[in-house]
């Protein structure tokens, strides 16, 4: 199942430099989640919840953050629990290898700019700045 996961620049340096990382949560198709937009097809639910990651991205960043990152993963079965609006808990440690993409989130328009999991090196030190 694919998940959506709200992450700062440092998380994501660390994730990225540890092969591993912890995360409490992450955004997917919940039940309440597809009752609220019941008639959205799958490429519609998977941007409308990237989106509410990157804002959360932004939250976590504070005020001041014009970014905000998404990680777009694989997720196992045996990784998930309860959920939580449109959100589901995560009960163990997510691999670098479950990652499929980066969005980006750069300005306030509902867009998002898509990087390759190969990419996410090349640029994680612009974007710590």
């Amino acid at each position: 199942m694919r998940g959506y996961l709200a992450v700062t620049p440092k998380v994501l340096g660390d994730f990225l430099a540890h092969g591993t990382g912890r995360f409490a949560s992450a955004y997917i198709t919940t039940r309440l989640f597809f009752q609220e937009y019941p008639e959205v097809d799958e490429e519609e639910r998977e941007f409308e919840l990237s989106w509410l990651a990157a804002q959360d991205s932004r939250s976590q960043q504070g005020s001041d953050a014009s970014l905000g990152f998404v990680l777009a993963v694989d997720l196992l079965g045996a990784q998930t629990g309860s959920e939580m609006g449109n959100e589901i808990e995560l009960l163990s440690d997510i691999s670098w290898p479950q990652v499929e993409s980066l969005l980006v989130a750069e300005t306030a328009e509902a867009e998002l700019t898509w990087y390759a999991s190969q990419e996410i090196a090349e640029h994680i030190r612009h974007w710590m700045t």
